[in-house]
């Protein structure tokens, strides 16, 4: 019985590939250098701002002195304008919905800098304990994706159990956290990487649409 589902948020719960790109790229201009293309963002992004950071400062062979006020400047645009190019998948409300029709608690865990990221949650989905119950996202302390550090936390807090929660992700970062975590894995295919990517990362299901997670918790309930 599945009591718990925990989501990722970029690529998962909200189509943020082109602002996440728009941003980076608009600081890489800022310092001389080419812009991306936005689906080299898929791959670069993942891993929260730092690690963001440090992948375009390796791809581009660039001085690593500039990841951190690159870093910096990104966020603060970022920040200013949060919801440019971002909104959520469709389906998602809807399931979030059905989540809670359920009775069941759900909750993001993001690499995503908190304040950028409680703005789009709390945007798109509603104060806490609407759509969403709780946005965990990277602040002072917290140990990033894969680590299973946050959702075994959350899980202790509302005591549920392993076989009592679903985490699901579209990037491997995200399957590895639930396999870390000792939780079921449900990879979403409408994001950042591939089902074979997510396959081989560790993925218990694969969802082509948000409705299948609904499906899959109702499942757990028979």
């Amino acid at each position: 019985m599945i009591r718990l589902c925990v989501f990722d948020l970029d690529g998962t719960t909200v189509d943020s590939l082109a602002s996440i790109a728009h941003f980076a790229n608009l600081t890489l201009e800022e310092n001389g250098f080419a812009p991306f293309p936005v689906d080299d963002y898929r791959h670069l992004a993942g891993g929260g701002a730092r690690k963001l950071w440090q992948n375009i400062v390796n791809a581009l062979h660039a001085d690593p002195s500039l990841q951190e006020p690159m870093m910096k400047r990104w966020l603060t645009i970022y920040e200013q304008d949060f919801l440019w190019g971002t909104r959520a998948y469709d389906g998602v409300p809807e399931m979030l919905n059905g989540l809670k029709e359920l009775g069941v608690y759900t909750a993001i865990i993001t690499n995503k800098a908190k304040p950028i990221a409680e703005k789009i949650c709390f945007t798109l989905f509603g104060e806490a304990g609407k759509l969403l119950d709780e946005c965990i996202s990277d602040h002072p302390g917290m140990t990033l994706k894969p680590a299973p550090d946050e959702i075994l936390h959350l899980m202790d807090r509302r005591g549920v159990s392993k076989d009592e929660c679903l985490y699901s992700g579209d990037h491997t970062i995200d399957m590895q956290m639930a396999r870390n975590a000792g939780v079921i894995a449900c990879g979403v295919t409408w994001g950042f990487h591939t089902r074979e990517a997510l396959l081989n990362a560790g993925a218990d299901h694969i969802a082509d649409h948000p409705r299948q997670i609904v499906e899959i918790v109702k499942s757990s309930l028979r």
